[in-house]
């Protein structure tokens, strides 16, 4: 039991690791396009700056949600990469479905993995939300010197 938790534990550690990655791309990035005027068609930029941050961040917990599927699949847990992406997806968003389940000891990993994509998906929130208040006071300060 002690042995599978550490393994989880060792699991939560490397997907920070590719949240980090991935939030540090996602800040460079926001960061650059942030400088940009807004233009003549504001909502268009920010709509675009919005989607390619949320592309990035996404993409962070897709390669998150992966490498749990790929644990389980070594640790033969499921016999395709497939299913085991399918349980890992519904575990790290909390769906919980239930149609698919860990036998045994390997039942520790699950809730591990829950708490990890709610960390993780808690991480990537607060990212949009900062870029949502960056954005909206650069939208204000452009409207007030336009009046």
């Amino acid at each position: 039991m002690i042995a599978v938790i550490a393994l989880g534990l060792l699991a939560m550690l490397a997907c920070l690791a590719l949240q980090v990655l991935a939030s540090v791309f996602a800040a460079r990035y926001f960061a650059q396009a942030s400088k940009q005027p807004l233009g003549p068609k504001p909502l268009r930029g920010i709509f675009l700056q919005f989607s390619i941050l949320m592309v990035v961040l996404m993409i962070g917990n897709i390669v998150q949600v992966a490498f749990w599927a790929l644990l389980y699949k070594l640790l033969g847990a499921f016999e395709d990469f497939e299913t085991a992406m399918y349980f890992s997806g519904v575990t790290f968003t909390s769906l919980g479905y239930g149609d698919i389940v860990l036998d045994g000891r390997m039942r520790l990993l699950g809730p591990l993995q829950a708490a990890n994509g709610l960390m993780m998906f808690g991480i990537t929130t607060a990212l949009f939300i900062s870029a949502v208040q960056q954005v909206t006071a650069k939208w204000i300060a452009a409207q007030s010197t336009r009046a």
